[in-house]
């Protein structure tokens, strides 16, 4: 049993050895089993030296196959630059379920509705154990036929956006959506909120998305602001929740109507003149009123439903 290598027991993989206090030389062991001398573990002097000892259970080897992944939509986007491509194949040695294959590739299991091993519908649960053919269709591009097989939420009205998403945040309250928002917040604190307040997770970061506690998230293509309000609209079909300048855009709580009188002491002198109508922050306070900024606003609302035409 003291050598200075250990056949592994495929006979594929030589496994160099640790030198003992004693001189002798023991296996180190890997994820296959392999013969380790009684005396060279402590607390394992019960064992007797030839009991093949495995250091991972909940994985079963298998032997080594292959996985072709089929992506539809745009779900290359997730591949390198450089890789992008419709198919890509993996190899596997381990039976694996076919969530940790998808998101080896970088694509989050956020942006998967339906999947399809050898034509047959699975839940990200399913455990890939021999070759197999592997569709994947993003939310808006699955099959009618599979209608009920979908593993997204259609609809959110409520998020969270990490600190990189702040014009986005702000287009959302803009549009009436609820969203928390803190530029500073860490990964922790975002899926706390997500969580707790059962909220979709806004983000850049894939990696992030790929928590397994994240139920519900999307990742935006596009780095331009309005672009990527356009695209959370029609992920979570908002178009017909648009309830636009009902909420703060500071700190995201609801606005209620407020006569002139109750803040008129808080007014500019050409503001109590030419306005009458106003609005307050049930949460901070912020006054709002229909000031030369709203046809703007408007024109940009109108672009948005353009897009949905």
């Amino acid at each position: 049993m003291c050598r200075r290598c250990f056949k592994a027991i495929d006979g594929r993989l030589w496994i160099p050895a640790a030198v003992c206090a004693g001189g002798r030389s023991i296996a180190i062991t890997g994820k296959m089993s392999l013969s380790v001398p009684a005396n060279s573990w402590a607390g394992r002097g019960q064992l007797p030296s030839s009991t093949p000892t495995r250091t991972r259970e909940s994985r079963i080897d298998v032997d080594p196959f292959t996985v072709r992944l089929v992506l539809h939509g745009d779900l290359d986007f997730f591949l390198r630059s450089g890789a992008r491509a419709r198919s890509l194949k993996r190899s596997l040695n381990e039976k694996t379920s076919v969530k940790d294959v998808i998101e080896s590739c970088g694509i989050p299991h956020t942006e998967i509705d339906l999947i399809l091993v050898n034509e047959q519908p699975v839940d990200f649960g399913h455990a890939i154990a021999s070759e197999a053919n592997i569709e994947l269709y993003p939310v808006g591009a699955t099959p009618p036929v599979f209608k009920y097989k979908r593993l997204q939420v259609a609809a959110a009205t409520t998020f969270v956006a990490d600190g990189h998403l702040g014009r986005l945040a702000r287009d959302l309250r803009l549009l009436g959506f609820d969203v928390a928002y803190d530029p500073h917040a860490e990964d922790r604190q975002l899926l706390r909120v997500m969580e707790r307040q059962n909220r979709a997770l806004l983000t850049c970061d894939r990696r992030l998305l790929m928590h397994a506690v994240v139920k519900i998230g999307y990742c935006p293509r596009s780095q331009n602001a309005d672009e990527q309000t356009i695209e959370v609209i029609r992920r979570f079909d908002l178009l017909g929740s648009i309830t636009a300048f009902t909420r703060c855009l500071r700190c995201n709580a609801a606005l209620c109507q407020v006569s002139k009188a109750e803040i008129i002491e808080r007014l500019e002198p050409l503001t109590k003149i030419y306005y009458e109508q106003f609005r307050r922050c049930t949460g901070c306070g912020q006054i709002y009123w229909a000031g030369s900024h709203l046809s703007k606003l408007h024109r940009r609302l109108e672009q948005i439903r353009a897009n949905f035409a």
